[in-house]
């Protein structure tokens, strides 16, 4: 997957389906759909989402 050789301390390769999942250390609730990832990251979660074929990731800044 695109997402995991662009970013690969956001995404990884589920075992189970093969599907990209975020990592579980920045996971929230366990969930490897959805996770909470630090401003450094941000420039490689930006070329994932950009880059991804079927435009499935999505992601937003969260205000503080």
């Amino acid at each position: 997957m695109v997402c995991v050789s662009l970013c690969p301390d956001v995404f990884e390769m589920s075992e189970e389906d093969g599907k990209s999942q975020i990592v579980a250390k920045w996971r929230i609730d366990n969930d490897p759909a959805h996770g909470l990832v630090p401003e450094d990251l941000k420039d490689c979660v930006n070329a994932a989402t950009e880059a991804c074929p079927v435009s499935i990731i999505h992601w937003e800044e969260k205000e503080v």
